[in-house]
């Protein structure tokens, strides 16, 4: 925690600007009283300030946004991958974004590497208090990996229909398999579920009259 020092007529006064400078209210605030101050003589002569210490005090999102910063900063720099990285919470999610020349070797193959940065993020970030899923994203990848995703359960669900037979995806991880779903989750024709073992499965896309008496 970082701290300011700030002075008043009173500690009241004090608190009360340490709330002004840094846009805190009083709750917000850790405060160490270091004087208590004196008015001096006929409140003139020989008076003297009260001070005090402030710090914020950040909430349990913050410090998990800044520990996750802080790891994937380090990831990179041991990597030697000349990376920025920020964050932001968005409801109840941790969404970390790097951005630089490396971004597509932080990819990897079908993602696996962010993923792995990802998971890794998550076991840091979660090791105590309350859990906080944290999403990596790099080159906005994931959102065209979503948008991919989704035209593959289309198409996939097409052909079940068409072909009147099973189809499968590829092995995807269970966010994938999530997106799967939901994609198809208005598609009374047709019934999905998953099958293999592992964290990876695949989806098997099948026309529902299929699997009726």
């Amino acid at each position: 925690m970082e701290w300011t020092e700030v002075e008043g007529k009173t500690v009241e006064e004090a608190i009360e600007k340490a709330q002004q400078i840094l846009k805190v209210s009083k709750e917000g605030l850790e405060i160490e009283v270091l004087s208590n101050g004196s008015q001096g003589f006929l409140g003139l002569l020989g008076s003297k300030k009260a001070r005090i210490k402030v710090g914020v005090i950040k909430r349990p999102e913050e410090s998990k946004k800044e520990k996750a910063v802080d790891f994937l900063k380090e990831i990179l720099r041991l990597a030697k991958i000349p990376a920025t990285v920020t964050a932001k919470i968005e409801g109840r999610r941790l969404m970390v974004t790097i951005a630089g020349d490396g971004s597509g070797l932080l990819i990897g193959r079908r993602g696996q590497t962010l993923d792995a940065l990802q998971f890794l993020a998550n076991k840091v970030v979660n090791r105590d208090g309350d859990k906080i899923p944290v999403v990596v994203d790099t080159e906005n990848y994931r959102h065209r990996r979503e948008e991919k995703l989704v035209n593959i359960a289309h198409r996939l669900r097409e052909r079940a229909l068409r072909n009147r037979s099973s189809v499968a995806t590829e092995p995807l991880n269970p966010q994938e398999r999530r997106l799967i779903y939901l994609s198809l989750q208005n598609n009374p024709d047709v019934l999905a579920k998953s099958e293999g073992e592992g964290e990876l499965k695949r989806v098997i896309i099948s026309p529902r009259r299929q699997n009726q008496g």
